[in-house]
């Protein structure tokens, strides 16, 4: 036991006092020392690639310019970061709105880790697809597997909407950390650019430590009990209050001409209170239009609260 002149050790519960990741969103100044991999999640592929593109359109439009940093989710962090130290998928579970895609591209920035790749899956989508298309071109699935000296991310999103047997197929290639290219290509495009190409040896494609997957579901139907055993498990919850003054601000910087007023987003906030469903969109749509000041002459003298419940009225759902 510690004296009480002594200052006891952070609990390593805290998710401020280890990993990599922080969850505020923001890039950082240098890049992270990456953990070692677990003997069992090391794949042994190399020599290591390039390092992928670093430009990401889509980050700026799902995160603003990420000047201003997200209030971290304690929780949010410290699974991320059990699923980094670990090099497990990231199963990420919640209603519409809530940020589960958001989260790769939150990833991929704060860590330095280039453009996201995206594999939106359909109920028509299969293993094949992902992984190699036949004019030669590994899918986002494959060129997640590349090595390279840091994890790529892959956003498998709504993995729940394909037929049952992707879910089944996916546990084999997250078993191995790779697979074999039909035919034995020695090279191959990639996702992330089709006009280049990459070597392989002997046709094998092959991580030398598992790439950050953030697997999305929105629980319409239930995956694989084989498949979810090798995850680890976040939901993720309605922002509340503070992370959506956050998001403001990282879209509409306050001190910025056009910048929405206080009292809009103070509005917004009175109404989201009161009712359920997503409301990431509605805010930044009632950001949008207040910015062009479309908002204010809604408002016509009733004040923003009755705008902002004509915009949330527009683009609520309709009563069956």
């Amino acid at each position: 036991m510690p004296s009480n002149s002594e200052t006891p050790p952070e609990s390593p519960r805290d998710p401020g006092s280890w990993g990599i990741y922080t969850g505020t969103g923001r890039p950082r100044s240098t890049p992270p020392a990456w953990p070692e991999p677990p003997g069992w999640r090391s794949f042994g592929g190399g020599p290591d690639l390039p390092p992928p593109p670093a430009e990401d359109p889509y980050a700026s439009v799902v995160l603003g310019d990420g000047a201003e940093p997200l209030p971290p989710a304690p929780d949010e962090v410290a699974r991320v970061n059990a699923a980094l130290y670990l090099r497990r998928p990231l199963l990420v579970t919640g209603g519409p709105g809530t940020g589960k895609s958001t989260l790769a591209h939150r990833i991929a920035r704060e860590l330095g880790l280039g453009r996201v790749l995206r594999w939106h899956v359909t109920s028509l989508s299969t293993l094949r697809e992902g992984l190699y298309a036949d004019e030669g071109r590994l899918g986002p699935l494959g060129t997640a597997f590349l090595p390279h000296r840091a994890p790529r991310v892959l956003l498998i999103d709504q993995l729940d909407r394909a037929e049952i047997a992707l879910p089944e197929d996916l546990c084999t290639v997250l078993t191995a950390g790779g697979f074999t290219v039909p035919g034995g290509a020695e090279r191959v495009a990639t996702d992330d650019d089709p006009a280049a190409t990459v070597s392989l040896r002997g046709g094998e494609v092959r991580c030398h430590a598992f790439p950050i997957m953030v697997v999305t579901s929105t629980g319409t139907r239930d995956l694989p009990f084989d498949l979810v055993r090798r995850c680890v498990r976040l939901r993720m919850d309605r922002p509340d209050a503070g992370a959506l003054r956050a998001m403001a601000a990282a879209r509409f910087p306050p001190d910025t001409p056009g910048s929405p007023a206080a009292d809009v987003v103070q509005a917004f906030l009175d109404r989201a209170a009161d009712t359920e469903g997503p409301v990431v969109e509605r805010l930044l749509d009632a950001l949008q239009l207040s910015a062009t000041g479309v908002l204010r002459s809604l408002a016509d003298g009733d004040g923003f609260r009755s705008a902002v419940d004509t915009l949330w009225a527009w683009t609520a759902p309709e009563e069956p």
